[in-house]
């Protein structure tokens, strides 16, 4: 039985990725909806399996509105004096410290 957990787990996560880089190419290629349909895929597959995402993967995609960050496209980074940290500030207005 831990087994076939053990192997569920690695084959969602190698999805994952690859799910991630295809959204990453749809993005480049100026297809936002279906970069945003992967973003979605992917946080399905995390809800359901319950699979930690990456620090690296984490930082890739807005988590409230499925967009995927793209520097001064989609994202803007904000320098917090107060609290000496970086803010990353997606277009819906959902703020993320860095």
């Amino acid at each position: 039985m831990a087994k076939d957990k053990k192997l569920i787990k690695s084959s969602v996560k190698a999805s994952i990725i690859k799910l991630l880089s295809e959204a990453q190419n749809a993005a480049r290629a100026g297809n936002k909806e279906r970069s945003r349909k992967y973003v979605k895929m992917v946080m399905d597959l995390v809800k359901k399996n319950k699979v930690p995402l990456t620090a690296q993967q984490k930082t890739t995609f807005c988590r409230k509105c499925c967009v995927l960050w793209v520097l001064k496209e989609t994202l803007n980074l904000v320098y917090d004096n107060k609290h000496n940290l970086i803010r990353a500030v997606c277009i819906c207005g959902h703020v993320r410290k860095i």
